[in-house]
């Protein structure tokens, strides 16, 4: 029998663990995050991690790509069972609790946490996720709001933002225009919110090749949708309203300072969104999306506005000079000496100083306790003893 004694456990396919490193700088995301929203007058909510089947089913929000991709099982109950399935994503289930609790609207709801699709090979299943969800949003002041908050916290972690704009509208008209052609069908439908809308260029249908010319060039410049809007007056006024919408949108975000980058290209579930959508790129990476959208069905109907930011993903590439500045080693010196030594811990943290009992020094910095003495030892050398009250000015200019 082969000895199974040296086989390490792992964690199950596409989980991960977090150790105390990537903790910090998750958490310096999750603060910012949570301070932003804060500022702007959401209030936090958490869903449960098991939901009903059938939420998302009457919903609408399960692709057939997603419908593969969940994780779901059957919730025995005596002789019923109902099936479950392990939140796929977190904006359906923030607005259920909102429908079934009768919040108020318009709501302002925030949330971290995470999600579970199934994957095929070892990339993550176990998503985190930053999230806001503005039900009842006004159309462009929510979702300019939505842009600043991601902005926001972005700018905080370190590295800035640049947001990319699109518009589902545009996407909309130049597919019902390839429709009136005779050229659309499902499959196109499909190739278009997987690819993007450059996939219409295969429908072979010359007023949209033309458009497609202009809309596929990414800019920072809004005259782009000038000349889009122009060039589809004659043969789509539902591509002209959706440029001069997401034109006002984009000016709004530059005149505050903000960098916007207009690019129609974008993929997007154009059948999902119904206005602007938001890209919020860092270091030449997507790390959120959002925009606006309808809640309907057992949902109700409300326009919405919502965004999510891809917690992990920012905290690998944010700023990690961060780390923490001080840790002391609080030694006793004999037993004698650790109810002594608990009071000197007890009175660093009140100072906001993060220190535990050792043995020994496990650090640069460390205070010995030997009867009434306090040293304060500093990269192996004796620096000072003294009273405490002397001692935390000295700790606190090290930090």
């Amino acid at each position: 029998m082969d000895n199974d004694t040296d086989l390490q456990p792992r964690s199950a396919r596409g989980m991960s663990d977090m150790l105390p490193r990537d903790m910090r700088a998750f958490r310096r995301v999750e603060d910012a995050f949570r301070t932003a929203a804060s500022r702007w007058g959401y209030g936090e909510v958490r869903t449960p991690t098991l939901e009903s089947y059938s939420l998302f089913t009457e919903a609408g929000a399960l692709t057939t790509d997603m419908l593969s991709r969940i994780y779901t099982f059957l919730d025995w109950d005596g002789w019923s069972g109902e099936r479950v399935v392990l939140r796929p994503d977190s904006t359906v289930p923030v607005a259920r609790a909102a429908a079934e609790h009768a919040l108020r609207l318009p709501a302002r709801l925030f949330y971290v946490q995470n999600s579970f699709r199934f994957v095929s090979d070892e990339t993550g299943a176990e998503t985190w996720q930053c999230g806001l969800e503005y039900i009842g949003a006004p159309a462009r002041l929510g979702d300019l709001e939505i842009a600043a908050i991601g902005c926001e916290v972005l700018e905080s972690v370190g590295g800035g933002a640049l947001v990319d704009l699109s518009h589902a509208g545009v996407t909309q008209g130049l597919l019902r225009l390839v429709e009136a052609r005779g050229a659309g069908g499902p499959e196109l439908a499909e190739a278009v919110t997987a690819q993007g809308m450059g996939a219409l260029a295969d429908a072979g249908v010359p007023e949209v090749t033309t458009l497609l010319n202009v809309a596929l060039q990414p800019s920072a410049d809004v005259a782009l949708l000038t000349n889009l809007s122009a060039l589809a007056a004659p043969t789509s006024p539902m591509v002209v309203e959706a440029a001069a919408e997401l034109s006002q949108i984009a000016l709004a975000l530059q005149a505050a300072g903000r960098d916007v980058r207009i690019d129609l290209g974008m993929p997007a579930d154009f059948e999902y969104y119904t206005g602007p959508v938001l890209s919020f790129q860092q270091r030449g990476r997507e790390v959120g999306r959002g925009g606006r959208y309808r809640l309907c069905g057992a949902l109700g109907s409300h326009s919405a506005a919502g965004m999510g930011l891809d917690t992990a993903a920012i905290a690998e590439h944010g700023d990690t000079s961060r780390e923490e500045a001080l840790y002391v080693a609080v030694i006793p010196d004999t037993p004698a000496d650790y109810g002594r030594a608990m009071v000197v811990a007890r009175t660093l943290h009140r100072n906001d100083i993060p220190a535990s009992l050792e043995e020994q020094a496990d650090g640069p910095v460390s205070l010995r306790v030997s009867g009434a003495e306090i040293a304060l030892w500093a990269e192996g050398k004796r620096e000072k003893s003294g009273q405490l009250e002397d001692l935390v000015p000295l700790l606190l200019r090290y930090k």
